[in-house]
């Protein structure tokens, strides 16, 4: 895999569940539908999981070769970004529907 694609396969990632986390948090907001706040869990429930095995393999495969190893750490970080995103968002859900 070339060092771009790593990076790039990071981003895509990352704005897959981006996109996803956003969708889900401007509907329940916009339309106050309890649908978009659920999906919005469920996304939680199995993005953590996804993400945690693309970071997994980003940090097995920088291990293994070591020339792309600063490359899976980009790719990481990027995804690690998800992680504040993410808590945002479900705070911010959460409180739509106190």
């Amino acid at each position: 895999m070339k060092d771009s694609e790593i990076i790039n396969l990071g981003k895509a990632v990352f704005g897959v569940f981006f996109s996803v986390g956003t969708l889900c948090l401007l509907g329940a907001f916009i339309t106050k539908n309890d649908w978009f706040a659920g999906a919005g869990y469920l996304l939680i429930v199995f993005g953590v999981p996804v993400n945690l095995l693309c970071i997994l393999g980003f940090l097995i495969n920088g291990i293994i070769n070591t020339s792309k190893f600063k490359e899976c750490m980009i790719a990481i970080l990027i995804l690690a970004a998800n992680i504040p995103i993410a808590y945002t968002y479900a705070f911010i859900g959460l409180s739509l529907f106190d």
